[in-house]
């Protein structure tokens, strides 16, 4: 089962501050703050610990909205099947940046630095996006260079896609030889971590033109919406 360590995420301020600054305006004007922001972007690149691990699953039919896979494993649901449709291979991957991250946004808020708490989870979620979106090109980059398609990529919970199927995916893949582990309520710890799933086959499948961001349900909310995952 491979294991993926040699990720090398970018912590741009400027870019950040140009696309998501408009939440600090206020707390920028305050003494003191600009130095915070300075800090809490020199942390997240030393706590970052990106790490994905993830393995190819031949299909064996798509019965409805669920692909069956040769083992007889059940998975997917909601709009699978339509943008994975016709693939061969389901990649399945769980991406993180680690539980130092985590753990350092939560002595944040116990030490009442609410401020740099909320700016490192931000930009711990941000990461985890960027490290999935590489790992994405990545499965694109060794798709194509075989001659063959790959499907955008979806994660349960984020589109109609259930989130029970995380269960699933924690069946098939050993995630704690990456740190990461499910909870009973289907959460990954540590938090900062992601799961997807892409089809790949010798044609193309989905809707041309769309993203995973056109499955997602999250809209507004989402910290990506309308944007790259750089940061």
């Amino acid at each position: 089962m491979p294991i993926l360590r040699d990720w090398r995420l970018t912590f741009d301020q400027a870019q950040f501050m140009q696309e998501y600054g408009h939440t600090f305006v206020r707390i920028l004007r305050r003494p003191g703050m600009p130095e915070v922001f300075d800090a809490t972007f020199r942390e997240i690149a030393e706590l970052a610990e990106p790490a994905v691990i993830w393995e190819s699953f031949p299909v064996q039919e798509m019965r409805h909205e669920a692909v069956i896979l040769a083992g007889g494993q059940r998975i997917g649901n909601g709009p699978v099947t339509t943008v994975m449709g016709g693939a061969s291979h389901l990649a399945i991957g769980v991406c993180t940046v680690g539980a130092a991250v985590s753990d350092r946004i939560h002595e944040h808020k116990e030490a009442g630095e609410v401020v740099r708490s909320m700016l490192l989870d931000q930009l711990g979620t941000l990461a985890v996006g960027q490290l999935s979106q590489r790992f994405y090109d990545w499965l694109k980059t060794d798709a194509t260079s075989r001659g063959l398609h790959i499907s955008t990529y979806l994660s349960p919970g984020e589109s109609e896609w259930s989130v029970r199927d995380q269960a699933v995916i924690f069946d098939l893949l050993d995630a704690t030889q990456i740190g990461v582990s499910l909870t009973e309520s289907l959460l990954m710890k540590p938090i900062k971590s992601l799961s997807l799933m892409a089809g790949i086959g010798s044609q193309p499948m989905g809707v041309p033109g769309t993203t995973h961001c056109d499955y997602c349900t999250m809209g507004d909310r989402c910290p990506f919406h309308g944007k790259h995952a750089g940061i």
